[in-house]
C-alpha cells in the first residue's frame, strides 16, 4: 500500500510510458500554460521577467517537464522567450512590434466584418447588442477595466460571428501578443467613447448585411485603434 501511495503521488512524467501517463502529461503541460498565460497577461509577471519555474511547478504540483512544453507552446505564441541557459522571459514588445501586429490586427477585422455580416445570426446580434449596451454603460460610469475586458470580448464575438475557426485562432493570437504592450493603458474617456462609436458602425453595417461596409467599418476601427495608441503614448512622452 505503501508503495502504491508513492507512486500516485511522483510526478507522472516519471512512470513508465503509456497512453495514459502521455494524456496526463498533456493535461498538465495546458495546464501549465494556461497559469502562465494568465500571469502574462494580467501583469503578474511583468515584460522582460524571468519565470521562475520552480515555484510555478511546486504550485501546480507538477515537475518541469509540461512546464518547459507550456513555455515552448507560448513561445510559438509569441508571449515569452526562452534564452538557453538562462530560462524562460516574458517577451518584451516593442513599439515596432506593436505597430506590426495592429496592422495584421485591421486586416484580419476586414475579413471577418465581411464575413460576419454575410453569417450573423438573429441571436448573435443579440449578443452584439448587449455587449455593446455594457461597453456604453461602463463607458459611461469611467470603469475603463471593464470597459477593456468588454471590448476584447466584443472583438473575439465578431471573429467567432465570422464562423471561420482559423481565422479566429490567428487573431486570438495577435490578441495575446498585443496586451502585452497595452497593459501599459492607452485609453482615456474620450478615446472609448470614440471607439465604442466605432463599434456601433460596424454593428449597424453587420445588422444590415452590407459586407463591404462592415469589412471597412472593423478594419478603420482597428487602425484607429492603433492611431489612438500612438496619440496617447506621444501625450505621456513614452514613445
Amino acid at each position: 500500500a505503501k508503495i502504491v501511495s508513492n507512486l500516485s503521488k511522483a510526478p507522472m512524467e516519471d512512470l513508465p510510458p503509456t497512453a495514459s501517463a502521455e494524456s496526463r502529461r498533456e493535461s498538465l503541460a495546458i495546464l501549465a500554460r494556461e497559469e502562465i498565460e494568465r500571469r502574462i497577461l494580467t501583469g503578474e509577471v511583468k515584460a522582460g521577467e524571468r519565470l521562475n519555474e520552480n515555484a510555478l511547478a511546486a504550485k501546480l504540483n507538477i515537475s518541469r517537464g509540461p512546464l518547459r512544453e507550456a513555455a515552448r507552446s507560448l513561445e510559438q505564441l509569441g508571449l515569452v522567450e526562452i534564452v538557453r541557459n538562462r530560462g524562460v522571459f516574458v517577451r518584451r514588445i516593442s513599439l515596432r512590434d506593436a505597430l506590426d501586429v495592429y496592422d495584421v490586427r485591421a486586416g484580419l477585422a476586414r475579413v471577418a466584418g465581411r464575413l460576419a455580416a454575410l453569417r450573423v445570426s438573429a441571436a448573435q446580434l443579440d449578443g452584439l447588442e448587449r455587449l455593446h449596451e455594457q461597453m456604453e454603460d461602463a463607458r459611461s460610469h469611467g470603469d475603463s477595466d471593464g470597459y477593456y475586458t468588454l471590448n476584447r470580448r466584443f472583438h473575439a464575438s465578431l471573429f467567432e460571428v465570422a464562423g471561420n475557426p482559423r481565422l479566429a485562432s490567428i487573431h486570438e493570437a495577435t490578441e495575446k501578443e498585443l496586451q502585452l504592450f497595452l497593459r501599459r493603458g492607452v485609453l482615456g474617456s474620450s478615446r472609448v467613447k470614440t471607439s465604442n462609436l466605432e463599434h456601433r458602425k460596424v454593428l449597424d453595417a453587420i445588422r444590415d448585411g452590407n459586407e463591404e461596409d462592415a469589412a471597412k467599418a472593423f478594419e478603420r476601427h482597428c487602425l484607429r485603434g492603433k492611431q489612438r495608441m500612438l496619440d496617447s503614448l506621444a501625450s505621456t512622452g513614452d514613445r
